[in-house]
This record gives structure tokens, C-alpha cells and sequence, in this order.
């Protein structure tokens, strides 16, 4: 069985349904980049074609590592901050 952590990273236990309306900023650059990318491709040659899938998949690689960075840095924000919180034995930070 995997971590609840691993499961709510990999997105298996989510928050939203992760869609986006049709007219969202998200959807829009999602339609411009596959525009543009269709536009390109038919102007490269084989070995072009192969250069830039592979520029791709390393572009790919690190969204996903910075993604899991962002993840795991807010992860561990969150958890010193509700440590904080629970072991703040009630003081108001007024001092004494």
C-alpha cells in the first residue's frame, strides 16, 4: 500500500475534480501550445523532429521534479506550521 502522501502527490486523492472550464486561462494555453507545437513540427525535418521530442520529454522531466519540489517544500511548510500551532500551549505572543 502506498503513503497517503505518495497517493494525494501522484494525484489519486485530490481536493478538485482537476477540470477546467472550456473558456479558463489553463485551457486556452493548452490550446495555443498544441497550435503552436502542430504549427512547428510541420516545418521540421526528421532529425528536427526527434531533437525537439526530445526537448520535450527533458522539459517534461523537470515540471514533474519541480512540481514534486514545490509539493514537498509546501508539504513540510504546512507541517512545521500546524506543529507550531499545536504545541504553542496556547500562548497569545504577548509574552509574559
Amino acid at each position: 500500500m502506498k503513503s497517503i502522501l505518495e497517493e494525494l502527490y501522484m494525484g489519486n486523492i485530490g481536493f478538485d475534480s482537476g477540470q477546467h472550464s472550456p473558456n479558463s486561462p489553463f485551457v486556452n494555453a493548452a490550446k495555443r501550445k498544441l497550435e503552436n507545437m502542430e504549427k512547428l513540427e510541420t516545418t521540421l525535418n526528421e532529425s528536427q523532429k526527434e531533437l525537439f521530442e526530445n526537448f520535450c520529454e527533458a522539459q517534461g522531466d523537470i515540471e514533474g521534479i519541480r512540481h514534486y519540489n514545490v509539493f514537498t517544500a509546501a508539504l513540510k511548510f504546512g507541517v512545521l506550521f500546524m506543529m507550531e500551532i499545536l504545541t504553542s500551549n496556547g500562548d497569545n505572543g504577548e509574552g509574559e
